[in-house]
């Protein structure tokens, strides 16, 4: 078998930033200018409240030492007020950029996640969902199998790549709930099932009632999990989906 991915699509290859991410680098926090500012009349405020106090009665250590307290208080009440204002801004600006008429692009996410042992045994596998928590254990988890996991939440990019040389790829683990409209990304899913026959397709969804090893969804997959899903969970749908997949292609009137 054929090793290493020879390129990635240039618009997933990394993790992109979208334009609200510029906005946020213009706002600035004008903490240093405020800090400042107050750090220069914290001055001529000790020269009233010294002797304010050593007229009041109390010692000159003593209104030397309160003077310096009350300083530190006013000087962390305005810090924190130029704290609360410098996100006040940045949040006034991302809110003024995203009101705009303006179709901003989706966030984009290519992550690999590798085995511990050498490159030249491991086999790629695709994953294509959200970038969550449960993701991220099923990377984990399929990594320790000795695996080379490439994640990803940008289903065309992902398919075009496998497609393109799928010698390099093992099997494909597809997230239903990443997609807002199932019925029209149906056919999507059917082409790169017959375009790419020996690469067997694992589903994932939250709306199954239960696992299905079954061939209810035979036509764009071999197996579903119910989400969460768990690493023996994982497993034993791995090994189904294996196992349909070589009885579709022994006998293709099945699909």
């Amino acid at each position: 078998m054929a090793r290493g991915i020879k390129k990635k699509p240039e618009t997933s290859s990394a993790i992109l930033i979208s334009s609200d991410e510029r906005s946020r680098t213009k706002t600035g926090n004008g903490l240093p200018g405020l800090a400042i500012v107050t750090t220069i009349i914290l001055g001529p405020i000790a020269l009233i409240t010294i002797p304010v106090f050593w007229f009041l009665g109390m010692t000159l250590f003593h209104a030397v030492l309160l003077t310096y307290f009350l300083q530190l208080m006013i000087f962390l009440v305005v810090v924190m007020i130029s704290f609360y204002r410098s996100f006040g801004d940045e949040a006034d600006a991302l809110y003024s950029e995203n009101s705009d008429n303006i179709a901003l692009p989706d966030l984009k996410i290519w992550r690999s996640y590798s085995h511990d042992g050498t490159d030249d045994d491991a086999t790629f596998i695709a994953l294509i969902a959200e970038d969550s928590v449960q993701t991220q254990q099923i990377a984990t988890d399929l990594a320790r199998q000795g695996y080379n996991i490439h994640q990803t939440n940008d289903v065309d990019a992902m398919l075009e790549t496998v497609q393109t040389r799928p010698v390099d790829w093992e099997f494909l683990i597809f997230d239903l709930d990443l997609l807002d409209d199932l019925e029209s990304n149906v056919d999507d899913l059917i082409m790169f099932r017959e375009t790419c026959a020996r690469i067997p397709i694992l589903l994932l969804s939250g709306s199954t009632s239960r696992d299905e090893f079954s061939d209810h969804r035979r036509a764009i997959g071999y197996a579903t999990l119910r989400k969460p899903v768990f690493r023996s969970q994982l497993l034993a749908g791995i090994d189904t989906m294996r196992v349909n997949h070589q009885a579709q292609r022994k006998d293709p009137h099945q699909g």
